[in-house]
C-alpha cells in the first residue's frame, strides 16, 4: 500500500507541489478529492487518477502543481490525456467539467477565477470548451 500525502490547498489561490504518493487533495472549502497514485515513467513525475463526486476524470492528473481558486470551486492541474503528454487542466468542481488550456502552464496560481501564469492569464468564467465528465 503507498503511503498517503494529505496536501492543504492554500485559499489564497497558490499551487503547491505534489506527488509520488497516494494523495487527498483538501480544497480551501474543505472538500477532500482522492488521486491515489498509478505510476511514473523513467525520469518524471508521478501520475494519478483522480475522481470527482464519484465521477473519474479522464485520463491523469501529474504529480506536479497543484492550485485551488480561493472558493474551492476551480481546481488547476498538470494534465496527461494520452501518455506521456503534458497539458493544463482546469476543473470545474461543481459542475464536473473540465477545461484544456491552449498552451500548458508551468507554475500557475488563481487570482479569484483567472488562471495566472508564465506571464499568461486564463479567466476561466469567461472560457469557452468546456467539457463535461
Amino acid at each position: 500500500m503507498s503511503p498517503v500525502s494529505r496536501v492543504h490547498l492554500p485559499d489564497d489561490g497558490a499551487s503547491v507541489w505534489a506527488g509520488m504518493a497516494d494523495l487527498v487533495l483538501v480544497l480551501p472549502s474543505g472538500q477532500e478529492l482522492e488521486a491515489p497514485y498509478v505510476g511514473e515513467p523513467p525520469h518524471g513525475d508521478s501520475f494519478h487518477a483522480l475522481t470527482i463526486n464519484g465521477a473519474r476524470l479522464p485520463g491523469h492528473v501529474w504529480g506536479s502543481r497543484f492550485a485551488a481558486a480561493p472558493d474551492g470551486r476551480y481546481l488547476a492541474v498538470q494534465w496527461m490525456r494520452k501518455m506521456y503528454e503534458r497539458q493544463t487542466l482546469v476543473i470545474d468542481i461543481e459542475a464536473r467539467r473540465y477545461l484544456v488550456l491552449p498552451t500548458p502552464v508551468q507554475d500557475f496560481r488563481f487570482d479569484g477565477v483567472v488562471l495566472r501564469g508564465d506571464g499568461r492569464s486564463f479567466d476561466v468564467e469567461d472560457s469557452d470548451g468546456w467539457i463535461a465528465f
